[in-house]
């Protein structure tokens, strides 16, 4: 957390030592101690009461732990959609295979769900990149890690549209391929 730096960084621009600061805002300096190493983390009251002291806005002293919690909930929230991806594509190979041993309707529902759910969090990963304007993995994870996207070049708008259909065709490819080796070799479908 970056606001043990800035409450030591602040405490010694206004010449206070931890007693002094500890006194003035009625903690003990253990307290004081236990924020600058990072061992505890200031009360909201507390950090009020430091912004006042120093004559500093919130944002000022805590704005870059704000990116960093900001940050860390995005990339759980991209983890666990990453994770839905995965299950609902596991999901529909699934109950492709056991279609040979539960009822034909009960397995092409239970792909109908997995595929419109796997959709739905494709699509909702897409425009998270898209909300942010990332283009590359490299980008995506410094946002991950700093909460704002590193100056990189930018692709064209081409450049973004062929990746995104040659990557729709290798998925459509890749998709057919598997369902017609489990339709065919695990199934016993005739394709003809």
């Amino acid at each position: 957390m970056q606001v043990t730096s800035q409450l030591i960084h602040y405490r010694k621009l206004n010449h206070f030592t931890q007693n002094t600061l500890a006194k003035r805002i009625h903690v003990s300096r253990q307290t004081i101690s236990n924020w600058e190493t990072g061992h505890t983390y200031p009360d909201i009251q507390s950090l009020l009461l430091l912004c006042d002291l120093y004559q500093i806005s919130l944002d000022d002293l805590i704005h870059d732990d704000m990116l960093t919690i900001k940050a860390r909930s995005s990339l759980k929230h991209t983890r666990r959609q990453i994770l839905a991806g995965i299950i609902c594509i596991l999901t529909a190979y699934g109950s492709l295979i056991a279609m040979k041993w539960f009822p034909f309707l009960l397995c092409v529902m239970l792909l109908s769900v997995a595929t419109t759910l796997g959709c739905v969090v494709l699509i909702s990963l897409f425009s998270r990149t898209r909300y942010l304007e990332t283009n590359t993995y490299r980008e995506i994870l410094g946002y991950l890690r700093t909460g704002s996207v590193p100056p990189t070049h930018h692709m064209t708008r081409l450049r973004k549209n062929l990746l995104l259909i040659g990557g729709a065709i290798l998925g459509i490819i890749i998709g057919l391929a598997l369902t017609s080796v489990i339709a065919v070799y695990w199934l016993h479908w005739s394709m003809f």
